[in-house]
């Protein structure tokens, strides 16, 4: 009937009308997220990009300046990886609100990916603004997180760049800052470097030093040194430690000090330790000294590394060096990580009989509480207090105290 039709078109005019509100809900939601990041709600890289461009072309336009600061996170893997990726990802957005609540309102942050961040400052008054901010940032995320009721400490490093009226492209923008950014982790992190042309010459000597030394290890250009150990109580040989020498073509012979922290930054070292392990076993036992001690320094990525334990197994295994001869070195920063793979590392270390000792003591994380819970047979004062025992007063009582402490 008549009244049967004009019903039945209504339904229809209906169901459309609705699934085309539907379809622009869906094409809303399905923009926005392919601007944003699904876990901090930020803006992702596509946007970033457009939001630079838009910056830019109103730096040409009214001559203002934009700055740009790259955020990377220090230790970031350490955390997601002893407490798991829900608390890295937890991490990321709390981060994520304070980078935000350190800047401007009509300043944004986005999220690049991974622990990657990005501020865009816009209409700066010169690079004092951008520093200041980059010293909130670093400020904001210098203080401790509270995450599954744990007390997580992370720090930033910082690059800044800065565009005018004479501006860059958004990728030459972006890649000036990512450099600056990497020159404040080879410094020390937890800090802010703006960008020079130096900077860059430094990153491609560095690139050349990482090409060089992943050549070196292939290509037999380490050498092992060995430093004597001594009892002061009788003044006799106790042990060697082994130290990494790099004889580099053209340049002599290297110090570890020149070319480890490149080999960390790059993740070379957990070959080269290996490599250390392995050969100090072969020369040591075949050496005069094969019924003394063996020292040799673990860095904090080997005992990340789940194949360590097999790597030092393995090397007495097949040399027949005792395990109760073998001492590994761990620096104090190595053990406050208080990671788990770490801890599980130590562990296994130990069951296989090898003695552990921390080295530098004193100038890094100093705690009685990883004292208490780390196995060390050993401490090893650091050289700063040993080597101005005859000056300094307060350096022979911190000595004997931690000599007290290693007693105990």
């Amino acid at each position: 009937s008549y009244h049967e039709s004009e019903a039945d078109r209504y339904t229809l005019e209906r169901s459309i009308e609705v699934s085309s509100d539907e379809m622009r809900t869906l094409h809303d939601v399905l923009s926005r997220q392919a601007r944003h990041d699904t876990l901090t709600g930020l803006p992702n890289r596509a946007a970033l990009v457009e939001l630079l461009h838009a910056a830019l072309d109103e730096c040409r336009l009214i001559g203002n300046e934009v700055a740009v600061l790259f955020i990377d996170l220090d230790g970031f893997k350490m955390i997601n990886d002893s407490l798991g990726h829900p608390a890295g990802d937890e991490l990321l957005i709390r981060v994520a609100e304070r980078i935000r609540a350190a800047i401007r309102d009509r300043d944004v942050v986005a999220r690049l990916g991974g622990d990657e961040f990005v501020v865009i400052l816009l209409d700066v008054s010169g690079i004092t603004t951008a520093t200041a901010a980059a010293e909130r940032i670093v400020d904001q995320l210098g203080r401790p997180f509270r995450i599954g009721g744990n007390n997580v400490a992370i720090s930033a490093s910082i690059g800044i760049a800065l565009a005018n009226a004479d501006a860059l492209s958004v990728d030459d923008l972006l890649r000036k800052a990512d450099m600056a950014m990497y020159e404040a982790k080879a410094g020390g992190r937890s800090q802010y470097t703006i960008f020079n042309d130096d900077i860059s010459d430094r990153l491609e000597g560095r690139l050349a030093t990482v090409n060089a030394l992943r050549q070196a290890i292939e290509s037999h250009q380490l050498v092992l040194h060995y430093q004597p150990i001594m009892r002061l109580a009788d003044r006799t040989l106790a042990g060697v430690e082994a130290l990494v020498r790099w004889e580099r073509p053209g340049h002599g012979l290297l110090t570890a000090d020149t070319f480890i922290p490149i080999a960390e930054e790059s993740q070379l070292i957990t070959a080269i330790d290996a490599w250390v392990v392995k050969r100090a076993c072969e020369e040591f036992t075949a050496s005069k000294y094969r019924e003394l001690t063996l020292s040799v320094n673990l860095s904090a990525r080997d005992l990340r590394h789940p194949g360590i334990v097999d790597t030092v197994s393995n090397a007495l295994q097949s040399t027949g060096l005792r395990p109760d001869q073998l001492v590994m070195e761990l620096t104090e920063t190595t053990l406050a990580a208080d990671n788990a793979t770490t801890a599980a590392s130590l562990r296994w270390l130990r069951a296989l009989g090898v003695q552990l000792a921390i080295d530098d003591f004193g100038t890094g994380y100093s705690s009685l509480s990883y004292l208490r819970q780390i196995p060390a047979q050993s401490l090893k004062i650091d050289r700063s207090f040993v080597s101005a025992l005859d000056v300094d007063e307060s350096s022979g009582a911190i000595v004997g105290a931690v000599v007290g402490i290693g007693h105990a």
